[in-house]
């Protein structure tokens, strides 16, 4: 296979500063917003290639970080954890909601309805003395 470029060689961590990174935490928000050609095109632009977001990430794009504890938590301190907040759950008015919007459900409702008004109604006395 070659010889490992020396990007794929871990680099170390040199501080706290987010300086010392190169790439702030704005910047990297920014790109995550980007999606397609537009995304790559903005790299290309500002960076010149994925490899040199890496570069200045100290990180390899094969390997990713290096098993250390001590950076992870600095590199918490400098960019925040990553993670996805939940999302809050669902009331239960939304959710009944919801499910009156289906279709069979709609259909049902309406049949229901129906069968209501027609458990009220009473014919007159000539229709039914008509039948007999």
């Amino acid at each position: 296979m070659g010889e490992p470029d020396e990007v794929d060689q871990a680099l170390p961590y040199r501080g706290t500063d987010m300086s010392d990174y190169g790439i702030p935490l704005d910047d990297l928000k920014e790109l995550m917003e980007v999606r397609g050609t537009e995304g790559i095109a903005e790299i290309e632009q500002k960076y010149g290639s994925v490899t040199e977001i890496c570069k200045r990430l100290r990180t390899s794009p094969t390997v990713g970080l290096e098993n250390n504890p001590k950076e992870f938590e600095l590199r918490r301190q400098v960019y925040g954890s990553n993670i996805i907040p939940p999302k809050p759950p669902k009331t239960f008015l939304q959710l009944v909601w919801e499910a009156l919007q289906d279709t069979t459900l709609i259909i049902l409702e309406i049949a229901a309805i129906i069968s209501l008004g027609l458990s009220f109604y009473k014919p007159s006395k000539d229709i039914q003395d008509k039948r007999e």
